[in-house]
């Protein structure tokens, strides 16, 4: 049997560039996937999964396996001398998503199961295989990688995408700048056993005159020990558990112990952020685009949903149903939520491991003060659970939310731009494979007969699923008297419409389409 030729190349192996290639295996877009490691991490590394990244491992099948390997928090604590703040967080989201909390999950986990999941479709990694070189024209891309026995080897593709990390070397062929700074302070991580008067599945935050400590739970009595590296040992090459563990004990005054090191590991922070995630046929996506500070749990969720987005835009351009201008609105969807999160996450750091005695009371008193008696309220905890959670995240610049909208919707209607909402059952109605039509029938039943006439003309493009809506579903996308709305395979609202005028449907699709 003839080998198909590949049509993109991914350059990494961790979690971003592993959905990348899973997205374009959903699509059965022939692809090659190079990693210069000898396979996925074995380190614990980024620990937290977010709601939104969540509903993309259950559209793939895996949520549910997730959720058993990892470990839902139900709380926050915050530490001081004298004082002990605890947040409930368990449901904060609670009916905004299946996943209403923080997972603590390690990331080698997660690339184990995005790696299963490749691999349910015939597909691996070629492990010690690292790119060269890339050049590029309008016709196509021409790289160079070196095997592991290092041999080197010319592939000729459609695309690149760049999804190997903050030294990025798809970033340095483009010559596109990391845009940004290093903190000065040098932190640690370190994974360990802890014995005290913790809950396993909440997380701590202790503050002290000289350094702020955070706790996070995972299975199995192991916590992620967050903290800034003690300036004796700033310098030296490797940093031992008992450095770090002679140091808690002297300025931290948590009551705990900590043994049985895991993984330790010191490094210095970053918040920086390229200009631009295309350049030509070549993608950034990942910490080859943006790398953030610890805070929030942002980094690798950010760059599991830049794969997210690209895969099924990339597939439909190379299966020719859509225009290339579809690949524009990668750049412009999701770099705008990158910069934000580099400089949201850039203030919070700074906070934190601040010095300024004004400062310090702000983030360690009045800060936590004010979150807890936020929490109180439904319009703040939802505020909350959709920035951390990344389920807020919305597009509504994109070409693909542009003229999008037929006939006269209540404001609080979903959107245009908007993540489909958690509402009933109504997300597993998308299979990231297609576009879906949810249709919202009219009382004569006539919309349905139209709508498949002209869905015809799109093939194997898009699908009509008939919605029968609950009184909340109803209300939530305004369709009380019949109407539809186009979801793109990413969960995403592409177009609504009250009724149907085919003229005004059509003008949209043009757009972007091609049938």
């Amino acid at each position: 049997m003839k080998e198909i030729s590949p049509q993109v190349l991914i350059v990494g192996a961790g979690p971003t560039g592993l959905m990348m290639a899973c997205q374009l295996a959903i699509q059965n877009i022939p692809f090659r996937i190079v990693e210069k490691n000898a396979g996925i991490t074995t380190q614990t590394r980024a620990i937290g999964v977010q709601a939104r990244s969540l509903e993309i491992f259950r559209q793939m099948g895996f949520a549910d396996k997730a959720v058993e390997e990892g470990q839902p928090t139900k709380a926050v604590n915050y530490l001081n001398k004298n004082t002990h703040l605890r947040i409930p967080i368990g449901e904060i989201g609670k009916g905004l998503s299946e996943f209403p909390y923080l997972l603590m999950l390690e990331q080698s986990k997660t690339e184990k199961f995005l790696l299963d999941f490749l691999h349910s479709y015939k597909v691996d990694v070629e492990w010690d295989t690292e790119l060269i070189s890339f050049t590029q024209n309008e016709d196509g891309v021409r790289s160079t990688v070196k095997t592991k026995n290092n041999k080197e080897e010319t592939l000729i593709t459609d695309y690149i995408v760049g999804a190997d990390g903050a030294h990025s070397v798809v970033r340095h062929q483009l010559s596109i700048p990391l845009a940004g700074a290093t903190y000065k302070q040098s932190l640690y991580v370190l994974d360990c056993q802890v014995d005290g008067p913790f809950k396993d599945d909440e997380v701590y935050l202790s503050f002290g005159h000289e350094t702020f400590v955070a706790f996070f739970p995972m299975k199995h009595n192991l916590w992620r020990i967050v903290s800034a590296l003690p300036p004796e040992v700033t310098n030296d090459k490797e940093v031992t558990f008992e450095d770090i563990h002679k140091h808690f004990s002297e300025t931290t005054d948590v009551k705990v112990t900590l043994s049985h090191p895991k993984w330790l590991s010191a490094y210095h922070s970053h918040h920086r952020c390229v200009s631009h995630f295309r350049e030509g046929r070549a993608f950034l996506a990942g910490d080859s685009a943006h790398i953030h500070s610890p805070v929030g749990a942002q980094g690798m969720n950010t760059g599991l949903q830049d794969a997210y987005n690209l895969g099924w835009k990339l597939a439909l351009v190379l299966q020719k149903k859509a225009k290339p201008v579809l690949l524009d609105t990668y750049n412009v969807e999701r770099l705008p939520n990158a910069k934000r999160l580099v400089e949201t996450t850039d203030r919070v750091f700074s906070m934190v491991v601040a010095k300024n005695i004004f400062e310090i009371i702000f983030t360690r008193y009045i800060i936590p003060m004010f979150v807890t008696i936020g929490t109180h309220f439904s319009g703040t905890r939802k505020l909350l659970f959709q920035t951390v959670s990344q389920i807020g995240i919305h597009y509504p610049d994109s070409l693909l939310a542009t003229n999008a909208a037929y006939g006269s919707f209540n404001d609080s209607a979903a959107k245009p731009g908007d993540r489909l909402p958690y509402v009933g059952d109504i997300q597993n109605l998308i299979d990231g494979k297609q576009f879906v039509v949810l249709l919202f029938t009219d009382k004569n039943n006539t919309l349905q007969a139209d709508l498949e006439a002209f869905v015809k003309e799109y093939k194997e493009l898009m699908k009509i699923t008939v919605v029968n809506p609950s009184e909340n579903i109803a209300s939530a996308f305004d369709m009380q008297d019949g109407g539809f709305y186009l979801m793109r395979p990413d969960m995403y609202i592409a177009y609504r419409s009250k009724g149907f005028d085919k003229k005004h449907f059509a003008k949209y699709l043009e757009q972007f389409l091609l049938h």
